[in-house]
């Protein structure tokens, strides 16, 4: 595990921002601590070792929690949006977000704005153009595709996972299409305009801590302009 935290102007307020080795868990007793719902929804998930990383995914998060809040990890207790983002019940400053993949978590916990964060294990994408012409902007897909085959699957799933922070840190699900936001192929921090519903809301975004095995990133959600600028199409070819 690691914790990072960012200073800057335009830097994340992110004082836990831990990876998590969800095959080293603490055994069957940690899920005591888990609430109904949660050992509900492990239950649910068809492979074993799903349930298992679920459980010390939802336990790791928990105990980070409760290190934050001085409450006990069992207590907490958590309410989601219409869309499905989770919040801490009785803890509106506290900010979260989890994600994992495979035996790969990674938790970011801040006092500011909504957070979103993504990790993706290094791997191979056979087909990283066709899902970038679907789910990229056309810079991004243009620059992808510009790419030698090599490079091509880690800039993919590192513009993957900075759309999925973005998106995580907005909370609104399937609303915002990825190819109508542009956040680009390397891991620098920058801050992106998402169009929603006539207006702008802007983030902060970063690369997680650098791991030789994977890429992650992490977004803050700010400010939400209240006149948007219209966006270009998202597939027009950039100058």
């Amino acid at each position: 595990m690691e914790d990072a935290v960012f200073f800057g102007l335009s830097s994340i307020e992110a004082p836990v921002c831990r990876y998590l080795d969800l095959d080293d868990c603490a055994g069957p007793e940690a899920e005591r601590v888990l609430s109904d719902e949660e050992r509900e929804r492990a239950a649910r998930l068809q492979f074993a070792a799903d349930r298992r990383r679920y459980v010390a995914a939802h336990v790791a998060l928990r105990h980070a929690l409760a290190e934050q809040t001085g409450e006990r990890a069992e207590a907490l207790r958590f309410t989601r949006s219409a869309f499905g983002k989770p919040s801490l019940s009785g803890w509106p400053r506290v900010r979260f977000s989890l994600s994992h993949s495979q035996a790969l978590g990674l938790i970011a916990i801040g006092g500011r704005g909504p957070l979103g964060v993504d990790v993706e294990q290094l791997r191979q994408v056979p087909d990283a153009l066709e899902l970038a012409e679907q789910n990229f902007t056309r810079c991004e897909y243009e620059a992808l595709a510009a790419l030698p085959a090599v490079e091509r699957h880690r800039a993919f799933l590192t513009c993957w996972t900075r759309k999925e922070a973005c998106l995580k840190a907005i909370g609104l699900g399937l609303i915002v299409p990825p190819n109508r936001f542009e956040v680009g192929l390397e891991s620098d921090c920058r801050s992106v305009e998402v169009p929603v519903a006539g207006r702008i809301l802007w983030l902060a975004l970063q690369s997680a801590p650098a791991r030789p095995d994977s890429v992650g990133s992490l977004a803050e959600w700010r400010q939400t302009h209240a006149h948007a600028i219209a966006p270009p199409p998202a597939m027009e070819t950039c100058l």
